[in-house]
């Protein structure tokens, strides 16, 4: 019983679409842009030639009374909105502005429908009424097309630029410092002045969608510093604009890359990122454990580490009388707090132990190296000497001293 009503008002509605389709399209395109001009600032704004907009609004309305009308679609109708949606996106087009103006539509189609269905007295014919949900159906239709389209484009356009400004970083790491269009075209696409105080980032074996590195671009994004990040094999490289604010205050959003080994560097501008590259490396390489070391901080560790050869005969030389005592890790441990601190008061304080307990561990150590720590050429050959025991080969040194001492114990 109700399939033949339905047929029926769907016939009504139908036989309607048709009448404006071939003889008031015009007229409706024309009505409707006029009243979008009107209603919507961002379409009243828009820059277009004479007609684009106007042809827009016609090729939209002449899908939708297509649809209605029930017949086939023409393939240049049926892509109308897909069109309009791609052309919006790459506009940049605010997307709430565009659906407001399929809501016209619906509007326009609507008052036309039921003004024709008042021409020929079916305004209250309950058949009629109920075919007015095919517009909806209509326009509805067109509408998730449009946003399909657009977001489509949208997620196109965002990794062509990614793409586009992943390249001009890789090229301002390789060869930022010879080649100042090099600077420019990574200035222009970064949205980072060339003359800007950077903090340059380096860090090993952070996972692409890991949460921290999320984490540390949302704390970035939500505190205004413009930066980016980017890979180059498989290293996370980055710069950081911190403007006129402190390094301090970037590093504390930086913290959730302390979960690997991480380096950073200050820099004066763009030109000079290759070099921060370079020292930002270095500072990793200072220590072997995870960590966010700015190399202002670790300079020794960083000067260590740049020849392996030179440093580390150095360090087993300076280092290697310790490893032959049975406590030569409490003493190392010594040694390093009173480098860092210069106070025996406060290495005692540090370590819970008796101060004078220190003092003899100092002159065990003393006695051993036959280095003397209140000359400063001296302590500074041991404060090289424990900043080496951080790296990789240093780790590796202490390793094999406490297996020494493990298997020369009675």
């Amino acid at each position: 019983m109700d399939e033949p009503r339905t047929a029926r008002h769907a016939a009504t509605v139908r036989s309607i679409a048709r009448t404006l389709l071939t003889e008031r399209l015009e007229e409706l395109a024309t009505m409707a842009q006029e009243r979008l001009d009107r209603e919507e600032p961002a379409y009243a704004e828009m820059v277009a030639a004479p007609g684009v907009k106007l042809a827009g609004m016609r090729n939209t309305l002449e899908l939708a009374l297509t649809r209605l009308a029930g017949g086939p679609v023409p393939d240049d109708v049926a892509r109308a909105t897909a069109e309009v949606g791609r052309q919006r996106a790459e506009q940049g087009f605010p997307l709430a502005a565009l659906m407001h103006s399929f809501q016209l539509d619906l509007r326009t189609l609507w008052e036309a429908i039921i003004a024709e269905g008042r021409r020929r007295g079916l305004t209250a014919d309950p058949e009629f009424l109920d075919g007015l949900l095919l517009v909806w159906e209509a326009t509805e239709a067109n509408s998730v097309e449009v946003v399909d389209a657009y977001r489509r484009t949208e997620r196109d356009l965002a990794s062509h630029r990614v793409e586009v400004r992943g390249r001009a970083f890789g090229r301002l790491v390789l060869e930022g410092e010879q080649d100042p269009a090099v600077v420019a075209d990574a200035s222009a696409l970064l949205g980072i002045p060339a003359e800007a105080p950077l903090i340059v980032v380096v860090a090993e074996g952070v996972p692409t969608k890991d949460r921290a590195l999320d984490s540390c671009r949302n704390l970035l994004q939500s505190a205004g510093y413009p930066f980016h990040f980017g890979y180059i094999g498989d290293e996370l490289l980055g710069v950081v604009n911190r403007g006129r604010r402190s390094s301090d205050a970037v590093h504390e959003l930086l913290a959730p890359l302390g979960e690997w080994p991480c380096g950073t560097a200050d820099v004066d501008g763009l030109a000079d990122t290759p070099r921060g590259v370079r020292l930002a490396r270095a500072a990793i390489r200072s220590d072997a454990a995870p960590g966010l070391r700015p190399i202002r901080s670790h300079w020794i560790g960083a000067i260590m580490s740049g020849n392996e050869e030179l440093t580390g005969l150095m360090a087993r030389e300076v280092l290697a009388p310790l490893l032959t005592l049975r406590n030569h890790d409490i003493l190392i441990d010594t040694l390093r707090g009173y480098l860092e601190l210069g106070s025996i008061a406060e290495v005692a304080g540090r370590t819970y132990r008796h101060r004078n307990t220190v003092r003899t561990h100092l002159q065990t150590i003393e006695t051993a190296t036959g280095l003397d720590i209140s000359i400063p050429t001296d302590a500074a050959l041991l404060t090289m000497a424990t900043q080496w025991l951080g790296s990789t080969a240093g780790r590796d040194f202490l390793r094999a001293g406490a297996r020494s001492a493990r298997s020369a114990a009675p």
